[in-house]
């Protein structure tokens, strides 16, 4: 039979005080008493007090807990894919900011589908939250509606979404594809095309304004062309696009992503090993598998920590202070040459 869970009680009984004080020390807030004094606690009395419900291995009731204040101490955090290394990285940092201030957090998901975004945003609201973070994706504007509409503090992170009041963090992707395409035309290459994804997501469209800015300012705007790859059989897609590639003897690509890079890398080595050494390409985010190969890339460095810790310092500033006006931060990136 599983052992009775220690209460307050008991920590009273074995310390020698009343019930209320245990409570009092336990909380580690002011409480008044039926005659409106407030209780003064020394701190031997409560250091005994400490030291007795460690030894009886106390547990506090969170739930009760929440009760009383309103709040789970929980936030929800919804990505588009954790087992990509970008999202992995964030939510790493989300949880340790979170953990230093006592929120526990809980990840979800969406995988780019507007009905599983919605079907975890219940499940998080059912599971009442403080606040969410949140990756928006395409056609999910219903889902951070649900959000909004029932006042639970909200971050956009990675993404926008037009017409949402919401607080955000966000790259400045213009100018981290413009770094990227700036480049290549530094080393020499005029014929430069991109490869993107066919999702119109705001982050994405910058993007592409980005290189599109890059070229015309350089007086290569009749090079532009932007290639984009749909979400499903992204290999089969990146493989036809680099046979074109090769056949027009195109000099460099920049990418949108950090998938379409490697698989773009993959897709080199198996098929055409010696383009390698007559195509140039810029990688949006690093990879370890970069630092596998033979081929040096260079790429667009986002400022990930700082994705985490900003949105998790925005959204529990917002729960505790009930901020009205919303707060954006725009994360400048770093561009890095590795030479080769």
């Amino acid at each position: 039979m599983a052992s009775r869970k220690t209460t307050i009680k008991d920590i009273a009984t074995e310390a020698g005080v009343s019930v209320s004080l245990v409570s009092f020390v336990m909380n580690n807030r002011a409480k008044a008493d039926g005659s409106g004094r407030l209780y003064r606690v020394s701190e031997e009395t409560s250091q005994k007090i400490m030291e007795v419900a460690r030894k009886l291995d106390y547990q506090p009731n969170n739930a009760a807990r929440s009760l009383r204040s309103g709040r789970t101490n929980t936030i929800g955090v919804i990505v588009s894919d954790i087992s990509n290394k970008f999202f992995a990285d964030i939510g790493r940092y989300i949880e340790d900011a979170a953990y230093k201030l006592n929120y526990t957090v809980f990840f979800g998901s969406s995988d780019e589908n507007p009905d599983k975004m919605e079907n975890i945003v219940g499940g998080l609201m059912s599971r009442g939250v403080d606040g969410m973070i949140v990756v928006p994706c395409e056609k999910s504007e219903g889902s951070i509606a649900k959000i909004v509409e029932a006042g639970i503090p909200l971050v956009l992170i990675d993404r926008d979404m037009e017409g949402v009041d919401a607080n955000r963090v966000l790259l400045n992707n213009r100018k981290a594809e413009y770094m990227a395409a700036e480049s290549l035309i530094r080393r020499g290459c005029r014929r430069i095309e991109m490869i993107s994804y066919a999702m119109r997501l705001s982050n994405i469209r910058d993007r592409e304004a980005g290189y599109k800015a890059a070229m015309a300012d350089n007086g290569l705007g009749e090079y532009v062309n932007i290639h984009n790859i749909r979400f499903k059989n992204i290999p089969g897609q990146i493989a036809k696009v680099f046979d074109d590639i090769l056949a027009r003897g195109v000099e460099g690509v920049v990418f949108a992503t950090n998938t379409l890079t490697v698989e773009g890398i993959k897709r080199l080595r198996m098929s055409a090993p010696e383009a390698l050494d007559r195509i140039r390409i810029v990688a949006f985010d690093e990879s370890d598998a970069f630092d596998l190969s033979d081929y040096k890339v260079s790429y667009v460095k986002q400022p990930i920590e700082l994705f985490g810790t900003e949105s998790v310092r925005i959204l529990l500033d917002c729960i505790a202070n009930g901020n009205q006006q919303s707060v954006s931060t725009t994360l400048n990136p770093q561009f890095v040459e590795v030479e080769g």
